[in-house]
Parts: C-alpha cells; sequence; structure tokens
C-alpha cells in the first residue's frame, strides 16, 4: 500500500470514529429507555450525579421555596392519602431526630445553596409517602453533625404538609461515595439518610448514615376517588 493510501486510510478512520461512538451511545440510550420507563431512567441519572450537585454553586434561576410545615398530630388522619409533590427548590418537609436533638428542614433537590439551609433530598428519590427509597442528605458540620449517634431502633419522623411519616433506624451504614446501593431506587420502602464521614482536611470519600423501615403514615387527606 502506497503512502498516499495510507493516509487515506488513516484520515478515513478519524472522521469515521466519533460518527461510530455517536452511533454506539445513541444505541445504548435506545436500550436503556426500551428497558426501563423514562422516569426511572431519570431517577438513576440524578443519584448518579448526586455528589456533583452537592458541591455546585451555580444558582441562576433556583427558586427557594419555604414552606410553613405544622409539626402537629391533626385530630383526623388517614393510612392512605394524597401526595402533594414538591417544586425543586422547595423546602417540603421538617425531619425530626429526638434522640440527636436534631430538627431540620428538607428541601427538595441538592446544590450547595440548598445544603447551607438544611438537609436535601435527592429528586432521584421517592417522594416521602409514596413508597420506595427516600434519599436525604445533608453536611456533616452542620446539620447532620451528630448523625453517626443514631442507632437501632432509634425513631425518625417526617412531617410534611400533606402528612407525618415516621421510620425507625435499622441499621448503620457506611459505603464509598461511588456505591450506590444505599441510594438507589427500590421497590421497598426506606428512609436513607447520610452525610461524609469527617476528616480533619478536606472532603472524605466516605459516606456515613442510616437505613431506615417505615413504621407509621398518618396522611392529612384522603386520596383522590
Amino acid at each position: 500500500m502506497s503512502e498516499k493510501a495510507k493516509k487515506r486510510g488513516g484520515l478515513l478512520i478519524y472522521l469515521l470514529t466519533p460518527l461510530l461512538l455517536l452511533i454506539l451511545t445513541g444505541g445504548v440510550l435506545a436500550l436503556c429507555y426500551v428497558l426501563a420507563p423514562a422516569h426511572q431512567l431519570q431517577k438513576y441519572l440524578s443519584l448518579a450525579f448526586m455528589d456533583n450537585l452537592k458541591t455546585s454553586s451555580a444558582s441562576s434561576g433556583l427558586r427557594i421555596i419555604e414552606d410553613e410545615i405544622d409539626m402537629n398530630t391533626p385530630d383526623k388522619t388517614y393510612d392512605e392519602g394524597k401526595i402533594i409533590y414538591p417544586t425543586f427548590g422547595e423546602q417540603y418537609a421538617m425531619l425530626e431526630a429526638k434522640t440527636i436533638n436534631l430538627t431540620v428542614g428538607v428541601y427538595y433537590g441538592v446544590t450547595s445553596e440548598l445544603l447551607s439551609r438544611g438537609a436535601c433530598q435527592s429528586t432521584g428519590s421517592a417522594i416521602i409517602g409514596e413508597g420506595g427509597n427516600t434519599v436525604i442528605d445533608a453536611h456533616v458540620n452542620t446539620y447532620f453533625s451528630d448523625l453517626e449517634k443514631l442507632r437501632p431502633g432509634d425513631e425518625i419522623t417526617l412531617y410534611t404538609k400533606y402528612g407525618i411519616f415516621t421510620y425507625r433506624v435499622t441499621e448503620q451504614i457506611t459505603f464509598d461515595k461511588t456505591d450506590k446501593r444505599y441510594v438507589a431506587v427500590t421497590d421497598e420502602e426506606y428512609l436513607t439518610l447520610y452525610t461524609c464521614k469527617p476528616q480533619v482536611l478536606g472532603s472524605s470519600d466516605v459516606r456515613i448514615g442510616v437505613r431506615c423501615e417505615p413504621v407509621d403514615r398518618k396522611f392529612k387527606q384522603k386520596a383522590a376517588d
């Protein structure tokens, strides 16, 4: 083969490689779409990028809503009821852990600005009360500084505008930030609370927290028939 032909072949490979990669990526995404519903796929993507969002300082267009949450139990409640879905940046719940004297607002979405205000729920996790895995985290040097003091048997209560949901700690957890087993989407209902493991310098790659199971739910309104 002549030198000129070799150069033409190398140029052709150079030009076709990006196209082949694009086709391959499109095929993988199409397969994911077929195998999983779109909203479930979005949940996995949200969870995968959650740690990156924690350090994001971008707040352009972020509208923070501070809901008034009544932490008193109403006279009339229901075992099943209507969920009021939050918008990104909305403080839609209060988290209470009496054994560690913790009461903190829970924001829907994860950004550095929201984390400076309270605990944050990943948008890729289940809305409180709808079933599935509800994943909430906060900084270890602020609101979740005593999270590691929670023990199995301790109770956590989440108060929302539409109901009160109580969980019991079943296990303490430790995992690497790249390990998604505790923050992944599940069919079973859990509450997962986590934060960074404290260390003197820098940010730790290790996460600590608790996995909780539901023990009681009190909706304020019946679900629409």
